[in-house]
């Protein structure tokens, strides 16, 4: 009975020697700190600006200066970016994988760009990696060795022989510099071209007007029109007007116009739904004077040259067009008269003249048009 303790011992010997020789294998996965499984997702407002989750994870490589591997064991680590240029958020969950309980951290930047907040997470990802790797100065180019002191005068020695020379050592590959991070946003759409003005064409136009002084009383009278865009801000019209004939101040005579005109605008403002120019012309015509009397009495008062007379006159003034719909537009504008033949309508007997024409004479126009 007193050899069963001793047997006892020598078996848990046993068992321990070979659990200590056990495979690696057969122990239980460990945890690798130094690695991490990092998702990058990009919500609303950062597809566009915000880089990939491969470039993403490039970038954190890099700064480890080793590849982040997501074989075994490791810590997880899942970042949400979104946001707008001025407000940018990013959202960091890391599972650990020793047990301990997972944390949450959250980023802001107000930048215009997602680069700020971009950083912001990369880095936060690399020190949760590596706790030392901020600690790490960066790398630098090692500067060449300044040449050594000339040695005193010595008595030359002699040179070595052949098989103890050795060859010079090649230069090391100097390693292409990488582009900055973050990267550039990715560029914007260009904004589509601006309006170009309307192409030229020809205008007909039906008028009406109201004058003042080109007969002896107001009056109103009808008039067509025509216009052809030579150039982008040149137009070239024409057209003719009937006046109807107002009576003067006896009433047994009145006065009447019809003329036409030949001339051109420069468009001060054109574009499709508006166009505004000035405009000069020439007008050239007959006015004519009329007698009204019973047939079977003569008036009293006579005219010492009846009939028509040549009429000639400058014009210029202002033209507004609005394009309602389609080719229809409404026309407006003010016209001044300058005639070069002035009249003085005489009377027998040596009476005041019936009619004087007078220096300066105006008229106001509106329509409806149609571009072609």
């Amino acid at each position: 009975m007193s050899s069963a303790p001793a047997v006892l011992r020598t078996l848990v010997s046993v068992l321990g020697a070979c659990a200590a020789l056990a495979p690696a294998g057969a122990r239980a996965e460990e945890c690798d700190r130094a690695a991490a499984d990092v998702s990058w997702v990009r919500l609303a407002g950062a597809e566009v600006q915000c880089p990939a989750a491969s470039r993403f994870r490039a970038e954190i490589s890099r700064r480890l200066g080793r590849e982040l591997v997501t074989t075994g064991k490791v810590a997880s680590i899942e970042a949400v970016v979104q946001g707008q240029p001025g407000a940018w958020s990013a959202t960091i969950r890391t599972q650990l994988c020793d047990g301990a309980p997972p944390t949450v951290r959250e980023f802001s930047d107000h930048g215009l760009t997602c680069d700020g907040i971009v950083a912001a997470a990369a880095v936060h990802i690399m020190l949760t990696t590596d706790p030392e790797a901020g600690l790490a100065p960066p790398a630098a180019e090692t500067p060449p060795s300044p040449p050594p002191p000339p040695a005193a005068e010595t008595p030359p020695s002699p040179p070595p022989p052949p098989a103890a020379v050795r060859p010079p050592s090649p230069p090391e590959a100097v390693r292409s510099p990488e582009p900055p991070f973050p990267w550039p946003a990715e560029p914007r759409a260009a904004p589509p071209p601006a309006e170009g003005p309307p192409p030229g064409g020809i205008s007909v136009a039906w008028r009406g007007f109201a004058s003042v002084g080109i007969v002896p009383s107001p009056g109103a009278g009808v008039a067509l029109s025509g216009e052809w865009s030579i150039l982008p801000r040149w137009t070239l019209e024409t057209g003719a007007l009937w006046l109807p004939e107002q009576h003067a101040t006896r009433r047994t005579f009145a006065f009447g116009l019809t003329a036409g005109w030949l001339g051109g605008c420069l468009e001060m403002v054109r574009s499709r739904a508006l166009v505004f120019g000035l405009c000069g012309r020439v007008v050239a015509g007959a006015i004519y004077a009329v007698i009204y009397g019973d047939e079977q009495i003569t008036p009293t008062i006579l005219p010492t040259d009846v009939g028509s007379r040549a009429w000639l006159s400058l014009g210029a003034g202002t033209r507004l067009g609005v394009r309602i719909v389609g080719p229809l537009r409404l026309e407006t504008g003010i016209d001044l008269f300058v005639p070069m033949t002035r009249y003085s309508f005489q009377l027998q007997d040596g009476q005041p003249a019936g009619f004087e024409q007078p220096a300066v004479a105006g008229a106001a126009f509106g329509g409806v048009g149609i571009t072609f």
